[in-house]
């Protein structure tokens, strides 16, 4: 069995134990046992009222996602554990989220690690690839090879502690309104782009990265403010209707290859609560995790049909050489970051650890590892 099918069951059976448990109307765990030895075993144990502020609003994939982490959490603890989820700019603004929940002012926070890049650049292994990870090997990686600990040494710097709930594969791509054939292309165009080593590639590209908020990247190609602009996978474009204000998608998506998204705990909150609801909130993300990723990731190989067949883009894939050329680039730029920051180092000696112990092995799978349209009997025509 591949360390992503173990760790899918587990989290399957860990979230289905727990759901039968939290639907019981008797106390369960340590709690349970200590009310029912004092006869006590009718009243309901210490109820926890928390905060939570996130960088997405309500509509949001990642939203949607992270309102269901906090109804599960709620659902699960039996009520004793009861977040309140404010969407982005409710209660603090995006850039303030994780200062926010590092100084105990709400007790969670959702995001994407690579946001406070500016803070620590390690963060922006935690949240993204640069022609690297796969999703799955996010996921591999977090619950089976040590990632899960090095979220918590970078967001431990900042008083907190980490749980992803979704790991994305490859976003689409850039999305433009002139045609983007090759690298040379890139050259003098206004890219929106996320990220600290994808906005650093884009310059030695010849671009010019522009930051501007997911929301705010309609309005910007349609006002040609920008050129052209990544945001996430065809499911997230989609939504965003990115096919109203763009005639060209070039691909792959080098620039983010995976993608994690995720909620920061205010560490003394988190160190407040009893095991068996850490074990709710722990249960909560893995479930949450597992869903995203399978919903996401489907959804995007759906709406990308769309694009090409419903809304006429027309895709432009770039050639090996350009790809390589990138590859280059990326190399350079991650050994920098590596050399001027340990704890970048720490994270990507990591990532690299895990990527060497499944190599063999995914070499021997050949082109099956993660599915295939070719050489087996089931290809699409």
């Amino acid at each position: 069995m591949t360390f992503l099918k173990r760790d899918f069951l587990i989290a399957v059976m860990a979230a289905s134990a727990l759901l039968l448990a939290g639907c019981s109307d008797k106390p369960d765990g340590a709690g349970g046992d200590k009310a029912a030895a004092n006869g006590d075993a009718g009243k309901s144990e210490k109820t926890y009222n928390w905060k939570m502020v996130s960088t997405w609003n309500d509509a949001s994939l990642s939203g949607v996602y992270e309102k269901r982490f906090v109804a599960l959490i709620n659902k699960l603890s039996n009520g004793r554990l009861k977040v309140t989820r404010y969407a982005q700019g409710e209660l603090v603004k995006p850039n303030q989220v994780l200062d926010t929940v590092s100084k105990g002012t709400v007790q969670m926070g959702g995001d994407w690690p690579n946001y406070w890049s500016g803070k620590n650049t390690a963060f922006d292994l935690l949240g993204s690839q640069v022609m690297g990870f796969s999703g799955y090997d996010y996921f591999q990686w977090i619950y089976a090879a040590g990632g899960l600990d090095m979220y918590n040494k970078i967001y431990g710097k900042f008083n907190t502690v980490y749980f992803p709930i979704t790991a994305l594969s490859m976003e689409s791509g850039i999305r433009s309104n002139v045609p983007i054939r090759s690298v040379a292309d890139y050259k003098g165009l206004k890219v929106r782009m996320a990220g600290l080593i994808q906005t650093r590639v884009m310059k030695e590209l010849g671009g010019s990265p522009v930051s501007i908020g997911v929301y705010e990247v309609y309005e910007g190609l349609q006002r040609g403010v920008i050129d052209a602009a990544e945001i996430g996978g065809p499911e997230a474009d989609e939504s965003l209707h990115l096919q109203d204000v763009t005639k060209y998608w070039s691909a792959p998506g080098w620039h983010q290859t995976a993608a994690v998204y995720g909620v920061s705990i205010n560490k003394d909150a988190w160190d407040s609560l009893p095991k068996d609801l850490q074990d709710v909130v722990e249960t909560a993300s893995r479930a949450v995790m597992t869903e995203s990723t399978a919903n996401r990731n489907y959804k995007d190989g759906v709406a990308a049909k769309d694009f090409t067949d419903k809304y006429g883009i027309k895709v432009f894939q770039l050639s090996d050489k350009d790809l390589k050329t990138i590859e280059t680039i990326v190399h350079k730029t991650v050994k920098g970051l590596a050399a001027d920051n340990a704890d970048f180092k720490t994270v990507l000696d990591s990532q690299q650890a895990y990527m060497k112990a499944y190599a063999p092995y995914r070499e021997i799978e050949g082109p099956w590892g993660f599915g295939t349209n070719d050489y087996n009997g089931y290809a699409i025509e």
